[in-house]
């Protein structure tokens, strides 16, 4: 699905337009995922990654352009939707501290829609704060739960790298 930079949507570049950083809970967000990344019809959490897992936001894209790269990078990889609201919103680590997980939208000039799934303490500073190990497993498998085979929105035929 190859999509070279003169025959990508207009839609998916930046153009000056601003940073737009409230998110509606029901707005969809993409993911890319690999062939492999799925078992027994739910999104496995090694799918997800830290720090900053990358995706799209809906409201500004479509599931294609969450594959979008110049180079074809992303090509046979799939696409999922989930929306705001099944991102774990608060986590309490095996010590006892608190993260919390929010959407920040980071669009590039070349993909205005690109966000990232932040997390911070629970005061939320609004800047990133890197997850304890068990957090972060405990945030892949709870999202995880909630993306199953009905949110592909576009098929993978090939593993992630």
């Amino acid at each position: 699905m190859y999509v070279s930079p003169s025959n990508a949507p207009d839609r998916m570049y930046r153009k000056g337009r601003p940073v737009i950083p409230t998110f509606d809970f029901a707005e969809s967000i993409f993911l890319r995922y690999g062939i492999d990344d799925f078992l027994d019809g739910q999104l496995i959490p090694a799918a997800i990654r830290f720090p900053k897992q990358s995706v799209n936001r809906g409201s500004l894209s479509k599931p294609e352009d969450v594959l979008f790269h110049e180079n074809g990078k992303y090509d046979g990889l799939g696409a999922v939707a989930f929306t705001v609201v099944d991102i774990p919103e608060r986590i309490i680590g095996d010590q006892g501290s608190t993260y919390v997980f929010f959407m920040h939208h980071d669009p590039h000039e070349d993909n205005y829609a690109h966000s990232e799934i932040w997390s911070d303490q629970e005061q939320r500073t609004g800047e990133y704060r890197k997850p304890s190990p068990s957090v972060k497993l405990k945030f892949r498998i709870q999202l995880c739960q909630r993306i199953r085979t009905e949110s592909i929105r576009i098929e993978a035929v090939r593993k992630r790298s």
